[in-house]
């Protein structure tokens, strides 16, 4: 395991590393000032890139950008000083989870239990911040989506999984996917990431049971 880490704020970022340690074990880590140096890999050996977020929007928008995105990295955002009105538009850009610095360890073992098996963690300021803003809400009958794509998406949102997703609906796990096909469809978007920026900008699903 490679981890590459925002050497900006190192007491922070060395905070991280030891909860990353004790968690996954020993990893190689390499620092950065919001410039990582991702060597592409050939081997299965995960990379990790975490940017600290320090009202520094524009160099970290402008670093996701650099990074080829075949270098194997999954990027990550750690959050510090809570405010995360501009994180929305780097979804579009890769990031894997939004990880508050205040979390707990069991938080973060959630976080990297769905990073490193390729699902999105969003923590709980993000999903507030997708949830409980007071903008108008769309109507999602104007996607023509019906009870059962409404309650998919909405678990989707939530980061489950197809298959917690089928057991919880009584589903097949083959029908969650053709739903979760369809949904896609219809709203224009192509992955999860997307789906997250889709609500992030639009507001139409607005589940308060979610939290």
């Amino acid at each position: 395991m490679n981890l590459y880490l925002d050497s900006r704020n190192q007491l922070i970022s060395l905070g991280f590393k030891e909860l990353v340690q004790t968690i996954l074990g020993e990893v190689m880590v390499e620092w950065h000032s919001g410039d990582p140096k991702v060597e592409q890999v050939l081997s299965d050996k995960k990379q990790l890139v975490v940017y600290n977020f320090t009202e520094n929007y524009a160099e970290i928008e402008h670093n996701l950008k650099a990074i080829q995105e075949d270098s194997g990295s999954i990027k990550i955002v750690l959050i510090i000083n809570g405010d995360v009105s501009n994180l929305p538009k780097l979804v579009s850009y890769g990031v894997s989870g939004f990880i508050d610095m205040n979390c707990t360890l069991h938080e973060l073992k959630e976080a990297f239990q769905k990073i490193l098996h390729n699902q999105n963690y969003y923590c709980e300021l993000v999903w507030n911040k997708i949830l409980n803003q007071d903008e108008e809400i769309t109507s999602t009958t104007q996607f023509s989506l019906t009870r059962r794509e409404i309650e998919i998406v909405e678990s989707l949102l939530n980061g489950k999984s197809t298959v917690e997703i089928s057991r919880e609906l009584g589903l097949s796990p083959h029908t969650v996917q053709t739903h979760r096909k369809n949904c896609f469809k219809k709203l224009k978007v192509k992955s999860l990431s997307e789906l997250l920026l889709f609500e992030m900008e639009n507001q139409v699903f607005k589940n308060k049971n979610t939290l």
